[in-house]
């Protein structure tokens, strides 16, 4: 042992002078990258929080100086209003406080601003607008007292309907309770970037019986500009001439999705007259370029029964759609099975996820997928499920999709030999189909009569169809009073209109309106069941991906351990020490390895140290995190699997956000690639 101490200080010394030199010439020749080697200065933490930042939203008229103190500007231009910083120091100069902040989770930092120019923004929700369809416009207000006041008035809607007069009128009084309006056409937050952030909140009873939430919001858009009279801008929306010229190029995307099981063929006979039909129609138009179909059919898992072909095929694409020739050369091929599958339910998500994932939606403006089923759903926990997707899953992805939301409706044949599914079937299909305000697109079909149906296709693909006629015109989709039409055409002409508004927002580049701060609620009173908002959630590149690695780490943690549930717990937090930045945090969080040896085992999944602070932080109860050891081993085999199944399909549609590099924004020019931000709907956090 003394040995190999003698003759290691002579090689080490030699060593340390080379790397001397090497580091010198190092920073000589590379000085930018030895200082981002040297620099490890991060943004101050939250109370209690280890790793989530502060940050603020600046006020109009900030400006950033050198200094704390106020001596020296640094630009003398102010930062646009809201802009987002961390904050990397504070201190009191003068009896003021000044903070010192930085675009960027990494330093080099960007100037001091003094603490009554920021709004500190401890969570990351916002809200955002919802399509404007079947209700009015949010109307924003500069005090809550006021909102409160005239929302519990028994003259609520005849005041707001006054209000909105006004407006339209113009030549505003100075005190005028409103100070901006909603845009008239649809505003993507995911093509379009803007926040609301949420200040605060409150929660008031309407005169309806109804509870609606207040929202104290602040607003910002990333558009460069000075900010204009709020009501005049939003109002200068694109005009009646322009939006009639931009409806002529609206293009609508209408696919079939329909059960090809041995009882559908009169179904699937039935479906194809609809659309020869509609085809002899668009050949007499002069818009009927504007139109395309496709078609998916599906069956049941091939591995328990071969003969059935297939489990989700495409027959026609949107492509082959366009040409009514080729659309049938190959739809004409779809033909019933010769054999029938091992149960009732089918493989029904097989054909909706083919639909949305593997088709080409881009170009089209109206998506619309239309299922045709007398069976349930294969739900994604069974092991058979192709997909392992569950309704709700799809329902995200359809309306999530890039480029516009996808619309499903659901004709559910309710034959006599399925009536043991119905029940079931028709739960699955409204939660598939729901579509916002609207609520579900879900019609059943007594009997499964033929007839019916046929009614039913014909009114769905004509209505569907006429709405590109009426586009290609200039005229908006008109929703029909309640009462005087029938629930389908009622819903078809709601979300039709839904999607041309959210066209026009998109071709038109409709803006958030540039408002600092104000009151909204997010019902509208006239229809209290209509919501004006929904909460998403501000998350970062790097959030999205440590969400994602603690799903995965869980359900490899789950199946490992599947035959052995007693060491689920004992696997994730094993795991969960190898990953953490901190693995020493894990086990005193955990209750492993303490030095007093007082602490103990962790009761939650969220006690484990693998989840990022922020979404502790979020006033919103996770489903996954809240599990106990407990509850884990009294469920049953299926509970468990079902409890992984939906982890996996978290973890790909969080992977899908990922890779659409559509959503995502920098708010520090790229410098720190993982603070890029987008907008998540916050139902779909774990």
């Amino acid at each position: 042992m003394p040995a190999v101490w003698i003759s290691k200080p002579k090689i080490s010394v030699l060593a340390q002078r080379r790397m001397f030199y090497l580091i010198v010439v190092y920073c000589l020749l590379l000085p930018g990258v030895c200082q981002n080697v040297m620099a490890e200065r991060r943004p101050l933490l939250l109370a209690g929080k280890t790793s989530l930042y502060q940050r603020i939203l600046t006020r109009p008229g900030a400006l950033l100086y050198s200094t704390p103190g106020g001596k020296e500007i640094r630009s003398a231009k102010p930062l646009p209003p809201l802009s987002i910083f961390f904050v990397y120091g504070r201190k009191q100069v003068d009896s003021r406080e000044w903070l010192e902040v930085g675009a960027a989770s990494q330093e080099p930092t960007d100037g001091w601003l003094p603490d009554d120019k920021a709004i500190d923004w401890k969570q990351t929700l916002t809200v955002s607008f919802t399509i404007p369809a079947n209700r009015d416009l949010a109307l924003f207000f500069r005090d809550q007292a006021k909102l409160e006041q005239l929302l519990q008035s028994p003259q609520a809607l005849s005041t707001l309907e006054a209000l909105r007069r006004k407006i339209k009128q113009g030549n505003l009084p100075a005190d005028f309770p409103v100070i901006a309006m909603e845009p008239s056409t649809y505003v993507d937050p995911t093509k379009h970037f803007y926040l609301l952030p949420i200040l605060n909140f409150d929660e008031i009873d309407l005169e309806s019986g109804y509870s609606t939430q207040l929202f104290n919001v602040a607003a910002v858009t990333l558009q460069a500009g000075e900010q204009d009279d709020l009501l005049r801008q939003t109002r200068n929306g694109p005009a009646r001439q322009d939006k009639s010229a931009l409806l002529k190029n609206y293009h609508a995307g209408i696919v079939f999705v329909i059960d090809t099981t041995t009882s559908m063929g009169p179904y699937l006979n039935r479906t194809r007259e609809a659309i020869h039909r509609i085809y002899q129609r668009l050949k007499q138009s002069n818009w009927g370029r504007n139109v395309s179909f496709g078609l998916v059919a599906f069956r049941n898992n091939i591995d328990i029964t071969p003969g059935l072909d297939y489990v989700a095929k495409t027959f026609a694409t949107l492509e082959d759609g366009r040409d009514e020739a080729t659309f049938f050369a190959k739809v004409n091929q779809a033909a019933p099975a010769q054999i029938s599958s091992h149960q009732f339910n089918e493989d029904v998500y097989a054909g909706i996820f083919k639909a949305i994932e593997e088709f080409d939606w881009s170009g089209y403006d109206g998506r619309f997928i239309v299922l045709i089923t007398d069976a349930g759903a294969v739900e994604g926990t069974d092991p058979l499920s192709q997909t392992h997707l569950n309704a709700d899953g799809l329902r995200i992805r359809a309306q999530e999709k890039e480029g516009g939301k996808i619309a499903i409706y659901a004709l559910h044949l309710l034959t006599p030999a399925g009536r043991d599914t119905h029940e079931l079937a028709a739960s699955q299909y409204q939660t598939l189909t729901h579509w916002g305000n609207v609520g579900p697109l879900y019609f059943g079909v007594e009997a499964g009569s033929v007839t019916e149906f046929g009614k039913q296709v014909d009114t769905l693909a004509a209505s569907l169809v006429q709405q590109v006629a009426d586009a290609s015109s200039g005229k908006l989709v008109e929703v029909p009073a309640v009462g005087a039409a029938g629930a389908l055409e009622q819903k078809i002409a709601s979300v039709g209109r839904a999607m041309q508004l959210a066209y026009l927002g998109r071709a038109g580049e409709t803006e958030a309106p540039r408002l600092i701060d104000a009151w909204v609620a997010d019902r509208d009173p006239a229809q209290p069941t209509h919501k004006t908002l929904e909460v998403r959630v501000l998350i970062t590149k790097n959030q999205l991906s440590d969400l994602q690695q603690t799903l995965k780490t869980i359900l490899e943690a789950g199946e490992r351990t599947r035959f052995n549930p007693k060491e689920f717990f004992t696997q994730v937090l094993s795991v969960a020490a190898r990953m953490s930045r901190r693995p020493e945090t894990v086990s005193i969080e955990a209750g492993l390895a303490a030095p007093t040896g007082a602490l103990k085992k962790p009761q939650r999944l969220g006690d484990l140290g693998l989840v990022d602070e922020w979404l502790e932080g979020l006033p919103y109860k996770s489903k996954i995190m809240k599990l106990t050891e407990p509850q884990w081993l009294e469920w049953s085999i299926s509970q468990q699997r079902e409890f992984l199944d939906e982890l996996e399909e978290k973890i790909l549609l969080y992977q899908r956000f990922h890779d659409d590099l559509d959503r995502w924004v920098t708010l520090d020019a790229g410098r720190v690639k993982g603070d890029a931000v987008c907008l998540i709907p916050i139902d779909i956090l774990p």
